[in-house]
């Protein structure tokens, strides 16, 4: 592998530059999209092999800080977003942060019948569910496609209750008196169908994160389920667990 044939100079010189070149990106306020130096000027700025550079930027791409154009450059990319797997409440009000803003466009939101699915998922409690589907941006970037099925039996009249602004986490706690209690998520790859690839604007090559939640309340009971749709190469995955010790 390239990693292997670097002497110990040169794996240190490329983690350099990948220091520089983001104090670069930083200090000439670089945003997304902009282009950056080609490799023989990083080379001649750092005063680094091609190879050490070649090096440098293919971390930068990985950790999603440059993003490769075939055929026309290297370009700032807007950092990944960090999801956090453990998190209970909602999608979206997981995603908010003071750098960031969320947005959601609803795509519909109607009745439907009960399937092979959803009965297994609700114990064969209920026959028909709202369909929430919603698309979620950061900063104006597709982030996400989200499908909520919702039991109109445990949430009467919940489709005029929800607007794009409005999180059905909240609207089920505050208006329904639900309490969430354990959430279930799997996590999968998958390639985008073409629903997903004219929504999401990404082509079948592009990787999906599709994860799939189940919510329970009170007795085990599940009370929510979504599968929601995530741009791989725009979000970073995370996991934390606090161990009481007492």
């Amino acid at each position: 592998m390239e990693k292997d044939n670097l002497n110990r100079d040169q794996l240190y010189l490329y983690e350099e530059i990948m220091t520089g070149l983001t104090q670069y990106i930083d200090s000439h306020g670089l945003k997304e999209g902009d282009r950056i130096p080609t490799e023989k000027e990083l080379g001649d700025l750092f005063k680094a092999s091609r190879i050490s550079i070649r090096r440098a930027i293919k971390e930068l791409v990985e950790e999603g800080t440059l993003k490769i154009v075939r055929g026309k450059g290297t370009f700032v990319s807007a950092p990944r977003k960090e999801i956090h797997l453990l998190d209970l409440q909602g999608f979206s009000e997981g995603l908010t942060t003071d750098n960031d803003t969320i947005t959601k466009d609803i795509i519909s939101i109607q009745r439907v019948d009960s399937n092979k699915d959803l009965d297994r998922i609700f114990d064969n409690q209920y026959d028909e569910y709202i369909e929430l589907v919603r698309k979620v941006y950061r900063n104006d970037q597709a982030l996400s496609l989200d499908y909520a099925y919702l039991p109109t039996a445990l949430y009467p009249g919940i489709e005029k209750k929800i607007t794009p602004e409005s999180s059905t986490f909240t609207i089920i706690h505050d208006h329904y008196g639900v309490e969430f209690k354990k959430v279930n998520k799997n996590l999968e790859f998958v390639h985008p169908d073409e629903e997903l690839q004219g929504h999401l604007k990404v082509n079948s090559l592009n990787m999906l994160i599709l994860v799939d939640k189940v919510i329970y309340g009170e007795d085990n009971a599940p009370v929510h389920y979504s599968k929601y749709y995530l741009i791989a190469e725009r979000v970073k995955l995370s996991l934390e667990h606090i161990i009481d010790q007492n």
